[in-house]
């Protein structure tokens, strides 16, 4: 199978569709317009050759760069990423500047200052995540005494980063810089859009001593990524939509290459029967808002008791308000235009060109059953004229639009009875991969233990999981495995078990005796004994057995050389 941009998705979302499935015939060729006479289809012919070579010379660069990058000390790899992590801070707005997006402070805050917080956490910390360490006999069975494990993380190889629009620079620059850490060399293939900033940043790598070819940027086309699996790296790294994953797990499946996959999120907000629900409608503001509500643990649902959650309602819709006359009030001081004419408390962002027809069609049929449109609006049955955030009150769990992973400022309000039924509605969701949790502090860790999700946040959304030491991935249909922090790093390595055993005690490689079976199972019985008195019992008859198969043996021993020295005289 192969896969492709549907130009009708792209570009702006990590959870809508990005790579669909196409015919074999026109699996790896670049972007190009239909070849209508048979010299255009000549030039796509070769214009897809040319593709083909070009991520083969990316491949082949990679391989080679990573035989010599490996035999570097991790202390010295780790030079490079802090004369990095100094140029950037040298002129950080430089690196925003590259980066697809207009606010400046908005790109700042959430793709340069992580990026750097995870370029310092490497180099503090990877030394010791790393390092090889010896196992101590704690756990060893006895029979196995003398025997000494060490455990040795090794670099995969050649590693791709298939990287997503909604954060273009910093989610595959940090996977780049544990992938380089750890030894490997790195493809990146960027979002649309987002080869500038990736660009960028490896020319400062470059700059910092770091040797060519161990970093790469492939081109944007998914084509580049699908020709990469099939040359063969070592493993994937993606972030994207539940069905990009599917998508790519086909390709993986051909060559069982492994992989770590950062999916789609529906993801939800419980608000116990103590939170201060002035502080959550402050953080579902924030999660509604921030980089446009594109952020895959943005709140999507929000359970919460019926006698609070007109209150909530409330809040967030005032707040959502005074968002908007801000907004408003700062785009007239900037172009001088008289004051706007859209109707408050609706309105967020600038009017939408395209909407999703899923998009639509989820809240349609949601107030269709029952719940209530409170901020957005339904024009002519459609949401062609919606703009902005839209909040559902009175959504239930059995509606699709709690069920999918829209990525959009839209958030589904859900009424409980108690914390038990909050778990119980949120387990109808096949998403897992964040969760937000507000209440005292007591009462929250004891619900957040029994969350199905990557990462639970407690009275706070979304900017806490910046911290460099949070391992970042989701379970069920949100994917797979971790990245960020010391698991995500542990999975850019292979780990390498190194078994030394004693050097004259090997009783099995002795010659076989009737009675070895009664030593195995008295051994069984003085191991695994049930109590200390019934160890002892087994320990004399241990014993017994052992001398029994030791006179054997003896006797096996000699009437072997016996018969060699008769065969020998005749």
């Amino acid at each position: 199978m192969d896969f492709h941009i549907d130009r009708s998705e792209e570009g702006s979302v990590m959870g809508r569709p990005v790579l669909t499935t196409m015919q074999p015939a026109a699996a790896v060729l670049p972007r190009l317009h239909t070849a209508h006479t048979l010299a255009d289809a000549s030039l796509h012919l070769a214009a897809s050759e040319n593709f083909i070579k070009v991520v083969d010379a990316y491949w082949e660069t990679a391989r080679t760069a990573q035989s010599e990058w490996s035999t570097w000390r991790i202390q010295d790899r780790l030079k490079v990423l802090r004369r990095l992590r100094m140029a950037v801070a040298e002129d950080p707005r430089a690196l925003a500047k590259s980066v697809h997006r207009q606010n400046i402070a908005e790109t700042l805050a959430a793709e340069v200052l992580p990026l750097l917080d995870a370029c310092r956490f490497l180099e503090g910390e990877a030394p010791r995540i790393l390092r090889e360490r010896t196992i101590g006999g704690r756990g060893r069975p006895k029979w196995l005494w003398g025997n000494s494990v060490v455990l040795r993380p090794e670099p995969l190889g050649v590693v791709l980063v298939i990287g997503p629009s909604n954060y273009p620079m910093m989610l595959p620059g940090i996977q780049g810089l544990q992938a380089i850490a750890a030894g490997n060399s790195v493809l990146i293939k960027p979002a649309v859009h987002g080869t500038p900033s990736i660009q960028h940043l490896l020319t400062l790598a470059k700059s910092a001593g770091l040797p060519d070819g161990v970093m790469q940027v492939l081109p944007e086309e998914p084509e580049a990524a699908a020709l990469a699996i099939r040359k063969g790296v070592d493993k994937v790294f993606l972030t994207g939509s539940a069905n990009t994953g599917r998508a790519v797990s086909h390709e993986l499946a051909e060559s069982t290459t492994p992989c770590v996959m950062e999916l789609s999120g529906c993801d939800a907000v419980f608000v116990l029967e103590d939170a201060d629900l002035n502080l959550v409608s402050d953080c579902l503001l924030l999660g509604l808002t921030f980089n446009q509500s594109q952020t895959c643990m943005a709140p999507r649902r929000v359970f919460v008791r019926h006698k609070h959650a007109d209150e909530l309602v409330r809040l967030l819709k005032a707040k959502l308000e005074n968002r908007v006359r801000s907004v408003l009030d700062q785009q007239q001081a900037q172009d001088g235009s008289s004051a706007s004419t859209q109707p408050a408390g609706v309105r967020f962002s600038a009017p939408a060109t395209r909407r999703d027809r899923m998009q639509e069609q989820l809240i349609a049929a949601a107030v269709q059953q029952g719940a209530e449109l409170v901020v957005g609006s339904l024009a002519g049955g459609s949401c062609e004229d919606q703009i902005g955030v839209v909040v559902l009150d009175r959504v239930s769990s059995q509606m699709s639009i709690a069920q999918k992973d829209l990525f959009a400022p839209v958030l589904s309000v859900i009424r409980v009875e108690s914390d038990s039924q909050a778990l119980q509605e949120n387990a109808k969701c096949p998403f897992a991969l964040c969760a937000t949790v507000f209440g005292s502090r007591a009462s929250c860790h004891e619900l957040a233990r029994r969350i199905p999700a990557g990462c639970v946040v407690i009275n706070d959304m979304i900017v806490p999981t910046a911290d460099p030491r949070v391992p970042f991935g989701g379970r069920l249909m949100s994917g797979h495995g971790k990245t960020r922090g010391q698991a995500g790093l542990l999975e850019m390595t292979h780990l390498k078990a190194i078994v030394a055993t004693r050097r004259w005690f090997k009783p099995h490689l002795h010659q076989p005796t009737v009675a070895d079976s009664e030593v195995l199972e008295h051994l069984i019985r003085l191991e695994h004994a049930a109590s200390p008195l019934q160890t002892l019992k087994a320990l004399p008859k241990m014993i017994r057995a052992t001398i029994q198969q030791v006179q054997l043996r003896s006797k096996s021993i000699d009437f072997l050389q016996e018969r060699s020295t008769q065969g020998t005289r005749s």
